[in-house]
Formats: C-alpha cells, structure tokens, sequence
C-alpha cells in the first residue's frame, strides 16, 4: 500500500473543495487505500492552520476521520534539507520516519527539490495519475479474481 504525508496546503485545499485531487486523495485515505503518515510536529501545523481556515464542521470531521486514519510516526529524524524553507523539513522528517514513498504538496520549495531519499515530492494531480495507474492494476487483477470465484 502506498504511504504518503499531505503537506498542510493539500488538507486544507482538499477539504473544501470535493472534486479535487487533493480531495480524491484525503478519501483513498479513509477508504484504506493509501497509508497518511503524520509526525506530531505536522499534526500539530495541520491543526493550528485548519483551526484558522476552516469554520465548516463537515469539513471538520473529515480532518478528525483522518488523523484517526493516519499512521503517526514515533519518533523525529532532525533533517535540514530544506534550508531555505526549514518548516518544509517536518514533511521529509514524517516521511523518512513513516516510510512514506511520497509527499503531497503544492509547496513550490519542496516539488522543486523533486526527490529526497527516495521519497518523491509531487504534485495532488501528479499523485493521482501514479496512484490510478498502479490501483488500476492492482484491483483489476483482484476484481477477475472475485469473478472467477463467484462464477464457480
């Protein structure tokens, strides 16, 4: 299952608007099909700001539902990779620590480091398009599979 940390910038975006690729993806998050990991640091960056932005209480609950979801990272890798933007450095921390083979994000800083380690800093829509590539694969050989099941 893919692991992914969503910069701040994708759940207060994503929330608020249902038809967008960062929704899409918060919603494969509480489906159970893509792994959110999420440090304390990010967590409490993700609520401070979603605290500021967001009044709707749908929109509210939809952010609980997701930290439940998420998996938390136990401890803090102290990275400075970012040195221009050293708030960006709690994503790579997060996703170095959880796993995670992406982070989300919109931040121009982070998508023009392009990769760290192996973990690819990408675009909502960028993310999207890998994920349906790689799930269209996946669940269209589990979906013949049921067929066949069923059919016999």
């Amino acid at each position: 299952m893919l692991k992914v940390v969503l910069d701040t910038n994708i759940l207060i975006n994503g929330v608020q608007d249902e038809s967008s690729y960062s929704f899409r993806i918060i919603k494969a998050i509480l489906d159970g099909k893509v792994t959110a990991i999420v440090n304390r640091q990010l967590e409490k960056e993700n609520r401070l700001k979603a605290s500021q932005l967001i009044k709707d209480r749908a929109y509210k609950k939809i952010l609980e539902d997701y930290y439940r979801k998420a998996d938390f990272t136990k401890r803090y890798t102290h990275k400075n990779v970012v040195r221009w933007d050293r708030e960006d450095n709690k994503l790579i921390a997060a996703a170095l620590d959880g796993g995670a083979q992406f982070i989300v994000t919109e931040d121009r800083d982070l998508l023009f480091l392009g990769e760290h380690q192996g973990i690819r800093m990408v675009t909502p829509q960028e993310f999207w398009r890998y994920y349906q590539e790689n799930e269209e694969e996946e669940n269209s050989d589990w979906q013949d599979w049921m067929k066949n099941l069923l059919n016999q």
